[in-house]
């Protein structure tokens, strides 16, 4: 496949849902449209370095995986633990559910900054030597499927929690597939 496809997915398909998703939440979008000119540049023959792409790469990363991470349901998995080690502590309820609350809150934001931080930073430097390199193999040791679905989670994600999420989740994959089959098409003509 000639890496052409790629730069023509992330610039047509990839960047325009995460900075939609990115909008819909309240952010600029400005670090999906950053990948997206890099990838534009890319895509019209011009060389852009590992460093620009790691420069761009990393703040869009970091933003695709908060997004993708399961917050809500991490936060009521700390909250129910907290708060049932404080009944067993004879908390009482008040002083339990404070305990809970406060618990939950600390525990998950740490948590979800962990995840998007370190998938960001190790995603990110695999992504940029395989974008300079126009390097096919070194792509697919980056695990496209693994940040495609988190693609896709974050998407899913921006609209909040509720029942709608595994609709929306399904759609996000069928945008990103769709794409990819457009893109391929026009790489191939």
């Amino acid at each position: 496949m000639p890496f052409r496809v790629v730069h023509d997915w992330h610039v047509r398909t990839v960047a325009p849902l995460l900075r939609q998703a990115s909008v819909r939440c309240g952010a600029d979008g400005e670090d999906q449209e950053g990948v997206r000119r890099l990838h534009s540049r890319a895509l019209a023959g011009e060389r852009v370095t590992e460093t620009e792409w790691a420069g761009a790469l990393v703040p869009a990363l970091t933003e695709v995986y908060r997004r993708a991470y399961p917050y809500a349901d991490a936060h009521a998995a700390a909250s129910a633990g907290a708060h049932a080690y404080a009944m067993d502590n004879d908390y009482g309820e008040e002083r339990a559910a404070e305990f809970a609350s406060f618990y939950a809150e600390l525990n998950t934001d740490a948590n979800a900054r962990s995840f998007a931080d370190a998938n960001a930073l190790a995603n990110a430097r695999a992504l940029a030597a395989a974008f300079a390199d126009a390097d096919e193999h070194a792509l697919a040791d980056a695990y496209p499927f693994a940040y495609v679905h988190a693609c896709a989670l974050a998407v899913a994600r921006a609209d909040g929690a509720g029942e709608g999420r595994p609709g929306r989740y399904r759609a996000a994959c069928e945008r990103l597939a769709d794409g990819l089959a457009d893109s391929v098409g026009r790489g191939a003509s």
